[in-house]
């Protein structure tokens, strides 16, 4: 079966130049070592597999979830490849024959079937990251909060609630009808339940009588803006928008204002859903330079150039020790600017950025966004 599904990618395969400008920009490369770690010696193995000269097995299983899916390695391909695309679709295949995916990622998949989350949580409790927030199931504006917000990070999903709401918009949430975006089974090659999910958040969203849509989570972003609209079938009955760029436009129309100082030295990550998959750089940037007192100082490696922070693609669950190793050569970068504060707008970058301060027992605190905009604000109170 995967020999056959090769066939299809089979001029891409061969398309490839074999020039490793993309393995010299590979997280995991960096870290593993090995040619076949990175994403030339990938593709030489895809050659390998398609002329039947190799047999997919459990090592050539690991070398392709070993893999970030971060995209700075499409993003130097000198014959234009979409590599990420290619990876997710053999992880896919892998998938079909019963040789993937990793197991701890088949437990996540078994999660979101069981209780449309990535975390075995019940569905009755999705709005418990509310607490005293009101909360309405109508409205222009409809705020996907996100697996890990609603069960882990409840502060990132209260903070990007007080925020919306003190603007005066009428904030619209699915509740226990919001179904795990998909984006780790999407990234992980398990497509059985996608488009269900689609269909399902989709209705759901369009239902609220949204006209916008937002996610503080780049991951749920990214999938819904991105890998929803050809699962659907056509463009999707509402804008999509990362929490950044909202919160950007609102600041330059005069409606979100600053009413605290926040005297810190802040340096800035970008996630690679926001940044490499969906070209967004300027609106982060746009609210942190917005902020009285905040001095911005940007690392050496930003925007196209910027280093993934190791969390994406399943890579966390799987391989968490090369996840973590790939977040300290960041937080190191982070480090040598002098800030105080490593801000970023992703809960995975969060996660995997913060665990890599303290293994380094380094001198930074990682703080979302939204958090300096709801001190800035003052509504931290």
């Amino acid at each position: 079966m995967l020999q056959e599904r090769l066939r299809a990618i089979e001029h891409n395969i061969y398309t490839c130049a074999q020039c490793a400008f993309c393995t010299a920009t590979c997280p995991v490369a960096e870290q593993k070592g090995w040619e076949t770690y990175g994403p030339r010696g990938k593709m030489y193995l895809l050659k390998l597999l398609i002329q039947n000269d190799i047999q997919a097995n459990e090592e050539i299983k690991e070398r392709f979830y070993a893999c970030t899916t971060c995209s700075r390695c499409a993003k130097v391909c000198q014959t234009d490849l979409e590599l990420v695309e290619i990876w997710e679709d053999v992880r896919s295949w892998l998938v079909e024959d019963n040789l993937g995916p990793l197991e701890v990622h088949r437990g996540i998949e078994a999660s979101v079937a069981q209780s449309h989350n990535t975390y075995r949580e019940s569905a009755a409790k999705r709005d418990a990251w509310a607490g005293d927030l009101k909360l309405n199931r109508k409205g222009k504006i409809a705020f996907f909060v996100g697996c890990t917000s609603s069960y882990r990070m409840q502060q990132l999903a209260q903070d990007t609630m007080k925020i919306l709401q003190s603007m005066g918009e009428e904030i619209a949430v699915l509740g226990e009808d919001e179904w795990c975006c998909g984006s780790v089974l999407l990234r992980t090659g398990q497509r059985r339940q996608i488009k269900e999910i689609v269909e399902h958040n989709v209705k759901a969203l369009k239902n609220t009588g949204a006209e916008i849509v937002v996610a503080s989570c780049t991951g749920c972003f990214k999938t819904i803006s991105g890998d929803y609209p050809p699962i659907y079938g056509s463009e999707l009955p509402f804008k999509m928008m990362h929490i950044s760029l909202y919160l950007a436009q609102q600041i330059e129309s005069g409606k979100l204002k600053f009413t605290k100082s926040i005297n810190e030295k802040v340096t800035y990550h970008d996630p690679c859903h926001l940044g490499l998959h969906a070209g967004e750089y300027e609106a982060p940037r746009a609210i942190l330079k917005a902020i009285p007192g905040l001095e911005l100082i940007e690392m050496d490696n930003i925007r196209e150039e910027s280093r993934c922070c190791g969390a994406g693609g399943g890579l966390k669950a799987g391989m968490p020790d090369v996840a973590l190793a790939i977040g300290q050569v960041r937080v190191d970068e982070a480090e040598e600017t002098g800030a105080s504060i490593l801000a970023s707008c992703c809960p995975f970058c969060k996660t995997n950025l913060s665990q890599a301060i303290e293994a380094g027992n380094k001198n930074l605190v990682q703080k979302d966004i939204t958090a300096l905009v709801v001190e800035a604000m003052g509504l931290d109170a």
